[in-house]
């Protein structure tokens, strides 16, 4: 026999006196249940049993008690789910309904479909979900001993659903004990809440408010953690071997299958040749391999095929930087990594550790590129993050994929913040008003009170299915009932329901309440104002108007000239550099193209510095190098153009040394210090480099 991995009976109850919001919560949680098996592929078997139907029909009232455990009707056959199961569960739980019925006689049908079930088959576990309202309604517990032994000696799992259920916090166990929402109740209720507490002491069951439920239902079962082994390079000597365990992933379990109709429809494939769009019949020797350009055939050449380029597997190092220095806005992937030393290896641990502390002592963070497998061979761009040090757990590094450098000019950031957008203090406490009011968190001032969650916090991060297997299940469901819809006003009424979908997503009544307050007062305190957009003249139209005012000729005249400077001039070139930039480059909205205007004009710059400093058969103007030099080095800092700088500057100082300008280095660069350009000059192993690169030797001042 298959060892099939659950069986599950849900109780269902179906009684007019039951509270409605109940009932269809118990019958929509039932159908999340099967639609997740469905989607999930899963071998198990579900069965349903009503309680307080008008009808009798159970296997204990035919076969055992005859005249006993009226008004409870089980389904035909335990089976597996199935979207035809889930049409035939909305049809069976309208069956006729009457107040008669009790809540244990029901609990021994679902036990006895659970013995008959595992007669035929065997399972891993069973498990009765039993939906009930212990409202004020007479019941008979004269066997509720018996009961209570037969289910204690099965290894059945039983889950209780109520709505009034409430935990309290048990200093002496440190667990939430369960106990009844308290109000107004009638004799027969508080029985039947003492009897149904001492059914969950005496069975080891549990005793569920909806919330709970279905963190219980949809639980969520811990696997072992997925490894990557690899080995993180540092430069020629360094060698780490690391393992990456996946923190988070972007990932559905849902499998689709593809396939090209129904069941019922036939699909041919025919293939077909046309030359100018007449259908023609070829011969195989006719028919060569190729593809379409155009109009134009163009034979497959398999020699012409790129051969990829391999790379080894691993973590590459490619360089350090400050932590605040990469926004998080660059962060992408689908996943996020943790990355620790592999298991046993000692040596890796000790470098792990010392580099973590490093990297946190200095605030960096790591770029380095990755290679997953030889199969997998695309390199990707990841940044390491030193994560906290505790000394009961090893040194560790988050990994997560950030975007190549030249997608950067795509990324459009805008100022979020102006002057003219400063919050008055009003405005900020409101706005932590609304947040607070949206807390599901639960204030620890009141851990003695009652509360509807197992744990002291709202936030059903445990329960929550995948978004997107959510909404796949919701559409073919709502497929499946929109085909039965045609036969079947039932499920055309279905289909109207406005709380179709959203019964499980809606936000607790109290926080909505207190939000909803908070949110007025945001709406009062940041009114909504149409922006008029005021078009502001170009550059163009500005020095087009000056020009044909005779009031302001001078001021025109001045605008005209500047504009009229197409290249950087020997005479003023620090004048002429500034303006080019300020008319000519900041005026264009587009990054790439601003950055590529700027290398025009800083080609232009480097060509007439060098032209004064070597080439100039008069003495050298130390003031008019120096005012070039610095609005050159000053752009380039605004513009990020540190390698273009850095790399020209050396080659000035290998020829300052060659035709003999050392009194120019001295006297210009090391004093005004317009040597190599970096992001940060504060660290130490910057002040080196730059101390290192001023420094003029014994042979170079000869």
């Amino acid at each position: 026999m298959a060892a099939n991995k659950e069986f599950v009976v849900a109780v269902l109850d179906i009684r007019p006196s039951a509270n409605e919001d109940l009932k269809m919560k118990s019958v929509k949680l039932v159908a999340e249940l099967l639609k997740d098996k469905i989607c999930g592929g899963r071998q198990d078997f579900v069965s349903f049993v009503l309680l307080g139907t008008e009808k009798t029909s159970n296997d204990v009232n035919e076969h055992v008690f005859p005249d006993s455990y009226n008004n409870i009707t089980q389904y035909e056959n335990p089976q597996c789910p199935t979207w035809h199961m889930l049409l035939n569960f909305y049809k069976f739980v309208n069956e006729e309904a009457c107040d008669e019925g009790e809540w244990l006689e029901a609990l021994v049908v679902a036990m006895e479909v659970i013995k008959r079930g595992e007669e035929c088959f065997k399972f891993q576990r069973s498990r009765i979900l039993f939906f009930y309202d212990f409202n004020n309604v007479r019941n008979s517990y004269d066997m509720f001993d018996v009961i209570v032994q037969n289910v204690a000696k099965t290894e059945v799992e039983l889950v209780v659903i109520s709505q009034n259920i409430q935990y309290v916090d048990n200093p002496i166990s440190d667990l939430p004990k369960v106990v009844f929402r308290e109000g107004n109740k009638g004799k027969h209720q508080l029985k039947s809440e003492d009897f149904a507490l001492q059914l969950i002491t005496n069975c080891s069951a549990k005793l569920y408010n909806f919330e709970e439920a279905k963190r219980c239902i949809f639980k969520i079962i811990n696997k072992r953690p997925w490894v990557w082994n690899s080995n993180l390079t540092i430069g020629s000597e360094i060698n780490i071997r690391i393992s990456g365990v996946i923190y988070m992933k972007d990932e559905s379990n849902v499998k689709l299958k593809k396939c090209w109709c129904e069941n019922q429809d036939l699909v041919q494939r025919e293939i077909k040749y046309f030359l100018r769009g007449s259908e023609i019949d070829p011969s195989e020797t006719d028919l060569i391999e190729g593809y379409m350009l155009g109009s134009t055939p163009i034979p497959y050449d398999e020699s012409l095929k790129n051969v990829k380029e391999r790379y080894e597997p691993g973590l590459k190092f490619v360089g350090f930087m400050k932590r605040n220095s990469i926004p998080e806005e660059y962060f992408c992937g689908d996943s996020l990594y943790w990355i620790v030393h592999q298991k046993g290896m000692n040596v890796s641990a000790q470098k792990l550790d010392a580099l973590v502390r490093a990297m946190t002592n200095t605030n960096m963070a790591m770029l380095c590129c990755k290679v997953f497998s030889a199969k997998f061979n695309n390199p990707k761009m990841v940044v390491l993050l030193p994560n906290q040090l505790h000394p009961d757990s090893p040194a560790s590094l988050t990994m997560v994929e950030i975007a190549y450098h030249s997608q950067y000019h795509y990324f459009q950031f805008p100022r979020l913040r102006t002057p003219k957008t400063d919050c008055s203090k009003d405005q900020i406490d409101a706005i932590d008003d609304l947040i607070d009011s949206m807390d599901l968190s639960i204030n620890q001032k009141e851990s003695d009170a009652a509360r509807d969650t197992y744990l002291p916090d709202l936030l059903p991060f445990e329960s929550l299915p995948h978004i997107y297997e959510q909404n796949l299940m919701d559409v073919l469901e709502t497929k499946i009932i929109l085909n039965a819809s045609e036969d079947d006003e039932q499920f055309a009424d279905m289909l109207d329901g406005k709380n179709f979908v959203e019964i499980f997503w809606k936000v607790p009544e109290l926080r909505e309440k207190h939000a909803k307050r908070a949110a007025k007062v945001i709406k009062s305190l940041f009114p909504l104002e149409e922006n008029k957009v005021v078009e502001k003249p170009s550059d163009a139209s500005k020095v087009k108007s000056e020009y044909s005012d005779s009031t302001t000729k001078s001021s025109s005249t001045t605008n005209d000239s500047a504009l009229s400077i197409e290249r950087v001039s020997v005479e003023t070139p620090a004048d002429d550099f500034r303006q080019l930039v300020q008319h000519n480059v900041l005026t264009i909205a587009n990054r790439t193209e601003r950055d590529a205007k700027f290398q025009i004009y800083a080609e232009q710059m480097r060509n007439v510095i060098s032209e004064l400093l070597f080439e100039s058969k008069e003495s050298l103007n130390y003031k008019k190098l120096e005012e070039a030099l610095s609005i050159y080095r000053k752009q380039c800092y605004d513009f990020s153009s540190f390698n273009d700088y850095n790399k020209w500057i050396k080659e000035v100082k290998r020829r300052v040394i060659q035709n003999q300008r050392q009194h120019f280095w001295v006297n210009v660069v090391v004093e005004k210090d317009l040597g190599l350009c970096f992001v940060s000059n504060e660290s130490s192993e910057t002040k080196q480099a730059l101390s290192s690169f001023y420094e003029l030797t014994s042979e170079d001042m000869e």
